[in-house]
């Protein structure tokens, strides 16, 4: 086994036949870790880049062999059901040893690129047929970078397709080396406007709008898909649509575009880790709106497709 396949990083799941995340069949591997903080995030629970514990509690049975068990005293009754201490949990994970409902659950484990390659690998036959391969998603997986270039190295060495969704927040300095193992980047745009990207994800678009036109002279025409994830109230207006064409246009991108409409049922993955509080539900996002985007997108010159 090379040095680069030791290499380890936090993998949270690893979802086989995915057919929304790049070209063909693909097998796309999610990783821990994430800078931005968005305020409809479908994946929250990875947003720290170590594994946490997730609860379901529709799930518990009451049993409370999670409360015996915890040495933290971290966990305690609550009726039907256990309440949870974060500041005592040391996230032994003891609690999701001793859960038979599968009530606690532990997200993220630590694999080494030769384990997750092994997965990837079962898979060739369907990239072969469809034009497929393995893309590598998050949270943000460039949080992971010694890990993703090692894992993105390795696919490349077995002839694999090599893709990465991204939302482009990562140092410009490590352009150049993921430009040479990646074929097609995935790259979310959220907001056009800086204080309002700011205000709904926690950090600057700044470095995210150079990041992706540096990766258009990078790459050429085919390296690099622009996406919008389109949130009710937030980014579906035609004035951003409009800031959005126009930034495409400056940055010289002619190719397509696509739309990941928004949907809320990624409350109950905050709930299960404990940021229930904090989930605001933007609502659904009617049929209509898309329509109006893809038309409007379609009159300033690009071509569009919806990934639902």
């Amino acid at each position: 086994m090379s040095p680069d396949q030791s290499t380890t990083g936090v993998v949270f799941d690893i979802q086989r036949y995915a057919i929304y995340d790049g070209p063909g069949i693909r097998t796309c591997v999610f990783l821990m870790g994430c800078p931005l903080r968005c305020a409809w995030c479908h994946n929250p629970e990875s947003w720290t880049p170590s594994p946490v514990r997730a609860f379901s509690v529709d799930r518990c049975v009451g049993c409370h062999r999670c409360v015996e068990a915890c040495g933290q005293g971290a966990l305690r009754p609550a009726g039907a059901s256990v309440a949870h201490d974060p500041q005592r949990c040391t996230l032994c994970f003891s609690c999701v040893q001793v859960c038979e409902s599968g009530a606690t659950e532990r997200v993220g484990r630590e694999l080494t690129v030769e384990e997750v390659l092994a997965d990837v690998l079962e898979d060739r036959p369907f990239y072969e047929t469809s034009g497929g391969g393995l893309t590598v998603s998050g949270g943000e997986p460039t949080l992971q970078h010694g890990f993703l270039l090692a894992l993105l190295g390795a696919a490349r060495a077995e002839s694999i397709h090599t893709a990465v969704e991204t939302c482009g927040y990562f140092a410009p300095s490590r352009l150049e080396e993921l430009a040479d193992r990646v074929d097609l980047f995935l790259f979310d745009l959220k907001l056009m406007d800086d204080e309002r990207h700011t205000a709904l994800t926690g950090v600057s678009n700044q470095r995210i709008r150079s990041n992706f036109e540096a990766l258009v002279r990078r790459m050429g025409p085919g390296g690099i898909l622009a996406r919008i994830p389109l949130v009710p109230g937030v980014n579906d207006d035609p004035n951003h649509v409009a800031a959005f064409m126009d930034f495409l246009q400056n940055s010289e991108y002619h190719g397509r575009v696509e739309l990941m409409p928004y949907n809320n049922t990624a409350g109950l993955k905050w709930r299960k880790v404990g940021l229930g509080d904090r989930f605001r539900d933007y609502g659904s996002l009617p049929d209509e709106t898309v329509d109006r985007v893809t038309a409007q997108l379609s009159e300033g010159g690009f071509e569009s497709f919806v990934n639902r």
